[in-house]
């Protein structure tokens, strides 16, 4: 049996996205994700609805302020930080204002902020009328061996790279459950946010949601298709920024003793029915 860190399992439960059109965005969220909207301090909202929760902030355009992970306790959280610090990671407060005292921080090499605690309101989710939960979020660096070393150290378990003909790295999946990735990192030229991810629980979801942006006339980014790593179903849209938002369903569960698969990179990898959204 692997030797898991206290980070097993943990599940994304919300990211902070920063924006220099924050009523923008915020419009967005409310009248295409269906969240509600709560304001917390002059530049800062609260999105919530179902099994997805979103901060939204001002700043840069196209900004990942932080992915918050939610752990069942806070013994757990208390041992994952005791774990980290015995590495040598510098631990941080928590910026996450939907997250318990106990939470805390951490910072990749690119100054991704990572953010583990349990949430504040443990009341279950209400159904959603289109169900879609908050499953991954993803960066772009040109350091990309470094950032999946430091997830590694973190507690992350690497289930599938993606390698070019010369045996480079052009992108990893990571992770922290039974669920195929938590995280996942391209290589691109520059650091960056890369998308994030919303689970839906069948194919028919990805066909409601795909018809209620359609009724809004909100077209399709990429997709419908079917990811390689992950074997998951999906579509890509842009928000009012340009990020990109992902509807996915089926994604593969892995146990933690399973070993990671290594792909080609090429555009069957990233959609096995056809275009793919090359990286590089």
């Amino acid at each position: 049996m692997t030797d898991l860190s206290p980070l097993w399992p943990a599940r994304l439960h919300h990211i902070k996205i920063t924006s220099d059109q924050p009523p923008v965005q915020l419009d967005f969220y409310q009248r295409v994700l269906e969240q509600e909207v709560r304001e917390l301090s002059d530049g800062e909202w609260v999105l919530t609805g179902g099994e997805r929760s979103f901060v939204i902030g001002r700043g840069p355009r196209n900004g990942l302020g932080y992915s918050a992970f939610a752990i069942d306790d806070a013994k757990r959280v208390a041992d994952l930080q005791d774990f980290v610090t015995a590495q040598g990671i510098n631990v941080q407060a928590s910026p996450s204002p939907l997250f318990g005292p106990e939470a805390f921080a951490v910072a990749d090499p690119d100054g991704n902020t990572l953010v583990f605690g349990t949430p504040l309101d443990d009341t279950p989710a209400k159904s959603d009328r289109l169900p879609a939960r908050l499953q991954h979020s993803v960066v772009g660096s040109p350091n990309l061996q470094a950032l999946t070393e430091y997830r590694r150290k973190l507690g992350f378990v690497l289930s599938d790279e993606v390698k070019d003909e010369d045996g480079n790295l052009t992108a990893v999946f990571l992770r922290s459950d039974e669920e195929h990735h938590s995280q996942a990192i391209f290589n691109t030229k520059d650091s960056k946010f890369d998308h994030f991810s919303m689970e839906a629980t069948s194919w028919n979801d990805i066909r409601d949601w795909a018809d209620h942006l359609g009724s809004m006339r909100i077209p399709l980014s990429w997709g419908p298709g079917r990811h390689g790593p992950g074997n998951n179903l999906f579509f890509m849209v842009c928000d009012a920024d340009g990020n990109m938002v992902e509807v996915s369903a089926e994604i593969e569960h892995m146990d933690p003793d399973m070993a990671p698969r290594i792909w080609k990179h090429e555009p069957y990898t990233l959609n096995q029915w056809g275009v793919a959204w090359m990286r590089n």
